[in-house]
């Protein structure tokens, strides 16, 4: 593909925890040319990828808040 073609960014789930002991689910949105996770949200969406120059388009990707899964490991006495 050309770097020039705005392309629509991957959109993957991940889970991480937060404050060491909560599993929150978040999306992220990827470079659909070097699979780079992009820095953007609902306020910033670049327009090129930062590692490979690939042209990004984020027109009609829907933003979703972070979910909390619950907490992890053992519980407190």
């Amino acid at each position: 593909m050309f770097k020039g073609i705005a392309r629509k960014p991957v959109s993957k789930k991940k889970v991480y925890l937060k404050y060491g002991f909560v599993a929150v689910e978040q999306s992220c949105h990827c470079c659909p040319g070097c699979g780079h996770v992009l820095n953007a949200g609902p306020e910033y969406q670049p327009k090129y990828c930062d590692q490979c120059g690939q042209k990004i388009s984020f027109s009609g990707v829907e933003w979703t808040e972070d979910k909390e899964l619950g907490f992890v490991g053992e519980e407190c006495v």
